[in-house]
């Protein structure tokens, strides 16, 4: 007879927290994805693959797949630019350099609805701190930054940029602090400038944290919901900053069609393991 211990309990709560919150809603959603489920309606009916017909034909997916990418493209490279600047920056031996650490790291306490909101302030059109801001400077035609397909997301992006920057900062300076500083030191007595020695030193040390760091940062772009949905009022203007999971919300909660819902969270999942699995084989030799 086996005996239960502490260990077993703990290992049984997992399990069963793994099976309630994840396993059981994937397999639900499979199900749901092959059926008419709407709510208001008394009967559901299996529909084999119709849900899926229709994902292909659905103009609305298309756009906010582009979308989705589009705001990938502006956010990434740039929060992972000014992530390394910004951790290199911080490795000089400055006054208060604690405190410009602190700095940085501080966007990392808010959530993504504030960051929204502080936006909607911000980058009001008529009066908000921005626009003041360049009037004063002598640009008397600011740019309407939420209300054109144009400018809606980049100012979506800028505050991405800015709520997750401190992110990038934070683990490019701990591997930048794992560097041993003899190597640079013996740089410097070789006459190596500071740029040498970041592009031939630091850099190829830290290639697997900005591979992390990009294999995270691609990932949750890519499920970007809060933002936009704030900011943009659930992806405006029209549909310019609609992103799939803010498409998917409103198939489900603004129509109701909960089946093909499931059925788009499917194709999202699918997409996204796709980009995570190309991501890893191409930044295999990283972790090597």
């Amino acid at each position: 007879m086996v005996k239960l211990t502490i260990y077993h309990a703990f290992i049984f709560i997992a399990v069963a927290y793994i099976l309630i919150m994840s396993i059981f809603p994937m397999i639900y959603a499979v199900f749901a994805s092959f059926t008419n489920w709407h709510l208001g309606l008394a009967q559901l009916d299996f529909t084999g693959t119709a849900n899926y017909a229709q994902v292909v034909a659905d103009y609305r997916l298309y756009n906010s797949v582009y979308v989705t990418f589009l705001l990938l493209a502006l956010c990434v490279p740039a929060e992972m630019l000014l992530g390394i600047t910004l951790a290199q920056l911080m490795r000089a031996k400055i006054r208060f350099r604690a405190i410009f650490r602190t700095l940085c790291l501080l966007p990392l306490f808010v959530a993504p609805v504030a960051v929204a909101l502080m936006g909607e302030v911000i980058f009001y059109e008529s009066g908000g701190p921005v626009n003041t801001l360049l009037n004063i400077i002598g640009v008397n035609t600011p740019p309407p930054w939420r209300s054109t397909l144009f400018w809606a997301p980049i100012t979506t992006a800028i505050c991405d940029i800015w709520l997750w920057t401190p992110f990038c900062f934070l683990i490019t300076l701990a591997a930048l602090e794992g560097i041993p500083r003899e190597l640079q030191e013996a740089s410097v007595v070789d006459g190596a400038s500071s740029f040498q020695i970041f592009r031939s030193i630091s850099l190829p040390l830290i290639g697997s944290a900005l591979a992390t760091i990009l294999l995270f940062r691609v990932i949750d772009t890519l499920r970007m919901f809060d933002i936009p949905m704030v900011l943009m009022g659930g992806g405006g203007p029209g549909i310019s900053t609609e992103t799939i999971s803010i498409y998917i919300y409103k198939v489900a909660f603004h129509n109701f069609t909960l089946g093909y819902a499931a059925a788009l969270s499917l194709v999202m999942l699918l997409m996204i393991i796709v980009v995570a699995t190309v991501f890893l084989g191409r930044l295999r030799r990283y972790y090597e």
